[in-house]
């Protein structure tokens, strides 16, 4: 599998509105601790999960498993923010709705963590409308960190060690086939996932996390983009079948290794330096 550049996300526990890629609230997807260093990801490295905020800043302990919901009857076990500012460890929380997956929901915010959706889903890709935290009903992973199971057309998201564990729409980059506003089709670490973009940055230019860059674009490391002035800038994805860039110097390259490409995305290029 090709695996280029800033592997991460901008994301905080907050909305979207507050989703403004500061360091101190992301870290690479294959683990590292270290979150301003966007160290190169090799060919065919395997990620192990993608974590939004360090390791070490990791204060709270959880009170139960997101995957085997161990809470009492009539709770259930969700990610909220034990300092207020970021999804570092799951608690127990009462059900106070019905909502089921792909509803509009209301989310009480990162420390109380309660919302309107019912015991399986939980209040995500939250925007603050008219002073209302309003956002979707999102399902929980179910079987193992391991081995998540989700529903078809959607895959798990796995991230701040485990505090967040949710069932995302799948997509293609090439599509860009996402539902909702604000949303876009990044690289998830092993899955094209419908994530929020922050900062809309154009083709070519500098990017620090893959949801900075504009709809069709990923962060690649500043080695396959022709004059990056940044350790990365944003590439355009490409059809391998129809192999168009619009960026001088850069060739339409498989994003998959050749006969590894998951169903359906077999097509699926990035425009990079070839050879980089």
């Amino acid at each position: 599998m090709l695996l280029l550049g800033a592997a991460s996300f901008s994301l905080t526990g907050c909305t979207k509105d507050d989703q403004t890629g500061d360091d101190s609230t992301t870290t690479n997807a294959d683990g590292d601790d270290d979150v301003g260093d966007e160290e190169e990801e090799e060919e065919g490295e395997e990620d192990d999960g993608i974590t939004f905020i360090p390791e070490d800043d990791f204060a709270a302990a959880s009170e139960c498993d997101p995957f085997l919901q161990d809470c009492m009857e009539g709770e259930k076990c969700v990610p909220y923010g034990s300092t207020g500012g970021n999804w570092d460890a799951n608690k127990c929380v009462v059900v106070e709705g019905d909502g089921q997956p792909g509803d509009e929901c209301t989310w009480a915010g990162i420390v109380e963590a309660t919302d309107s959706c019912g015991a399986d889903s939980v209040c995500w890709d939250v925007a603050d409308v008219e002073g209302q935290l309003i956002g979707v009903c999102t399902e929980f992973c179910t079987g193992t960190p391991d081995d998540p199971q989700c529903p078809p057309d959607t895959s798990c998201l796995i991230a701040n060690s485990g505090s967040i564990n949710l069932c995302i729409q799948s997509c293609d980059p090439l599509l860009q086939d996402c539902e909702g506003e604000g949303l876009a089709c990044f690289w998830a670490g092993s899955d094209f996932q419908c994530i929020f973009t922050t900062q809309d940055i154009a083709t070519g230019e500098v990017c620090g996390f893959i949801n900075d860059c504009s709809q069709g674009n990923l962060c690649a490391n500043a080695e396959n983009v022709p004059n990056c002035a940044g350790s990365a800038c944003c590439a355009e994805f490409c059809a391998l079948s129809d192999p168009q860039c619009t960026t001088d110097g850069v060739e339409c390259v498989e994003f998959f290794e050749e006969n590894t490409a998951p169903p359906g995305l077999e097509d699926v290029g990035l425009c990079i330096i070839p050879g980089a």
